[in-house]
């Protein structure tokens, strides 16, 4: 365990303690800003249920922050496995100024916020309150927003993160049931605000008249405290808000929804051990969470999980047949945000990743799940961190051995962990012992057929070996035991036929002749790999130009706006319509400067002004492209020269690519002149049946 670490809260005063600024932190939610400041903003609260918050929950919400503050500002030790885990381990101090100090430091809440939050992330935990003696009112909080309407009275909160499985509970709850509900979202990073967002009006369409009131919170600070990833006191945080707001309702419960997997969480591998081992809704937590907040009320209060008993394809399912399976493209399952792009929304690694991928494919819903949105896939290719093959191929082990265990005896005695859950679930002992069994069996089943199901898809390139050597699916096809393949390179046989990226370059090969590496010529390459990914698949240019390309084109589109169908053609060719932009593109431009005022907002709130520079940018140019199409009067202005403009540049730079290629591969260039057409829906059409290998090679 680490060093005794003290953080100081508010005005609370330092008696007993020598003062260490190297050892100690100090973090504040009130006054003038500084590195210790912190802010705390409730949004899209209605007046209406802006009611008076007792004192003992605005004291729950401040103790929250200043937790969650200090996990992300306190690293943890190094990660290393052969500790497992005591390197993690933090021994924090907390001084909070509160406003009924008697009640925080009686001994039942003192225990409970103690045991609760250690095994939460796994750290000790010790608590001093003192008497607030300049508080901030609770109103200084809560951003109001009486724009919407809110439609009858709220029956229930539920947390909503924007994963797969809190937008089940969401379909669940609103579509299906018909409940009145708030969901609560904490804006944790602005990469997710788009894909919230988009979530919100997918499900607001879906809801009519009993669409969900939103409300999300946000907690900004200085960069400076922003050290430790894991954040695993988020969870204390987040159910501290959501019974606040129940509150506001007088409400008297609060749910999550989560997988039991999840939930119940047995480690996959040392290396998930201790604070590595996400507990955000582990039986423990959720009884631990609902006696901190039932002693905060003075009255039992509930916090509970309805999908403790399923699959994460079960969770998946709820999704489909209720027929909102477009919704699943927009959910984020990823624990690792900051690796978060345009292109890839999710690593591919985590095993958050690795799970909802799985379930995909388990769930026969994983064609509503673009692999493409994933940075590496998990199946076939190659991961150059030891600890992420590990991970994906201790995952599939698991399953392994759970699927083995005849019964329940065999299962507890495999894994003991499990059997320490058995208290905090209801029921006797005995037939929760049997849930917990039923669920691990039936997630080892789904695991195991996800697994048949992509070794059949590729057992060509498996039997031919042409996928990279420590890839999963090779890795689990060549050998006994799926942990210890060495992560070696192995001699491949290449594709007759692939045109991707390795490195810095361009590679380029067809009907098995001789490699041509192609340079200088990077965008009309890019062009011809994304038309060859897409065989016989028209695609506007422009979204291939201002979509596809948008990290090198001067475009102010993103990817999310891409999805959502803001793409300059909607099925037809604007070149056609003798206009710089017909009015439903001019829409579309607006709602786009719309969005990104308030991603502007939403930057400024977070103080990141590479963000919003970049942002800004953005909006300079949404706002040219508006004032060039609309003349006085907001008459539309006639011009094709831009629109011409995007087409001339794709052929020009595509003619220029298959040029250079001719001095290298005649057949090659041959081929793809002829089979590539250019204008307003560029195409690859060939009617040879010829299969192309265009994903970048990763690690060789």
């Amino acid at each position: 365990m680490q060093d005794k670490r003290y953080i100081i809260c508010g005005n609370a005063p330092t008696d007993g303690i020598e003062e260490n600024p190297d050892r100690d932190l100090r973090l504040r939610l009130w006054g003038k800003d500084g590195p210790d400041k912190i802010t705390l903003r409730i949004e899209d609260i209605h007046k209406k249920m802006s009611k008076d918050v007792p004192d003992s929950f605005q004291d729950l919400l401040e103790i929250a922050t200043y937790v969650y503050s200090a996990d992300q500002a306190i690293p943890r030790g190094a990660d290393d496995v052969d500790s497992f885990g005591h390197g993690w381990r933090r021994d924090l101090h907390f001084i909070i100024p509160v406003r009924k100090p008697d009640f925080w430091n009686g001994d039942d809440i003192h225990q409970a916020l103690r045991s609760t939050l250690g095994f939460l992330s796994d750290d000790n935990y010790h608590f001093e309150f003192v008497k607030l003696k300049e508080a901030q009112a609770f109103q200084g909080y809560l951003k109001f927003d009486d724009d919407g309407r809110l439609f009858g009275y709220p029956e229930q909160v539920v947390m909503f993160s924007g994963g797969l499985d809190s937008l089940a509970g969401a379909i669940d709850e609103v579509l299906n049931e018909k409940h009145k509900v708030v969901l609560v979202t904490h804006k944790s990073t602005p990469k997710l605000n788009t894909r919230h967002r988009r979530l919100e009006k997918m499900i607001a369409d879906k809801a009519g008249e009993n669409a969900p009131l939103h409300i999300g919170v946000r907690v900004n600070k200085n960069k400076g405290l922003n050290y430790e990833y894991t954040q695993r006191s988020r969870s204390f945080l987040y159910v501290s808000i959501g019974a606040t707001i129940a509150k506001m309702l007088n409400l008297k419960s609060v749910r999550f929804y989560e997988n039991g997997v999840i939930s119940l969480n047995l480690p996959v591998c040392a290396q998930v051990v201790g604070g590595r081992a996400t507990r955000t809704t582990h039986p423990r937590v959720i009884r631990g969470f609902q006696e901190i907040i039932s002693l905060v009320a003075g009255e039992p209060f509930t916090i509970e999980n309805p999908y403790i008993w399923k699959t994460k394809a079960g969770v998946i399912e709820v999704i489909t047949k209720a027929g909102c399976q477009d919704m699943i493209a927009a959910s984020t399952t990823c624990t690792h945000t900051w690796e978060m792009t345009n292109h890839h929304t999710h690593c591919g690694t985590c095993s958050q990743c690795i799970d909802r991928r799985f379930a995909m494919i388990a769930a026969k819903a994983d064609q509503h799940d673009p692999v493409e949105a994933y940075k590496a896939d998990i199946f076939t290719q190659s991961r150059s961190k030891d600890e992420d093959k590990i991970m994906a191929a201790a995952y599939l082990e698991r399953a392994n051995q759970v699927r083995d265990q005849d019964d329940i005896t065999q299962f507890i005695a495999r894994f003991s962990e499990v059997s320490r859950v058995f208290r905090y679930l209801n029921g006797n002992p005995g037939s929760v012992a049997q849930k917990v069994y039923d669920l691990y069996k039936r997630h080892a089943k789904e695991v195991c057929e996800a697994m048949d199901t992509m070794v059949a898809r590729n057992i060509t390139a498996i039997r031919q070996r042409t996928l990279p050597g420590d890839c999963l699916l090779r890795t689990v096809y060549e050998s006994g035991s799926v942990i210890s393949v060495p992560a070696i390179p192995v001699e491949q046989k290449q594709p007759d036929n692939y045109f991707r990226k390795r490195g810095g370059v361009w590679a380029a090969r067809f009907n098995g002749n001789a490699e041509v590496l192609v340079t200088g010529v990077d965008k009309g390459a890019e062009y011809i790999n994304f038309l060859l990914a897409r065989p016989n698949k028209e695609t506007s240019v422009y979204e291939i130009v201002c979509g596809f390309a948008i990290n090198t084109c001067n475009t102010f589109l993103n990817s999310d706006e891409t999805e959502d169908g803001f793409q300059f053609t909607q099925g037809v060719p604007l070149g056609d319509t003798g206009f710089v932009a017909d009015r439903k593109a001019i829409e579309q431009y607006r709602e786009a400067a719309h969005d990104l005022l308030r991603e502007i907002e939403d930057a400024r709130a977070e103080n990141n002004d590479a963000e919003i520079q970049r942002l800004e940018e953005e909006m300079a140019k949404v706002t040219t492209a508006i004032n060039e199409a609309v003349g006085l009067g907001g008459k539309l202005r006639k011009s094709n020269d831009k629109r011409k403009n995007v087409r001339d540049a794709f052929r020009n730079a595509v003619n220029r690519a298959i040029k250079y290629l001719e001095k290298y591969d005649k057949p090659l260039a041959a081929h793809l002149k002829e089979s590539i057409k250019c204008g307003n829906e560029p195409v690859y059409r060939t009617e040879e049946e010829i299969v192309w290998e265009v994903r970048p090679i990763v690690n060789e």
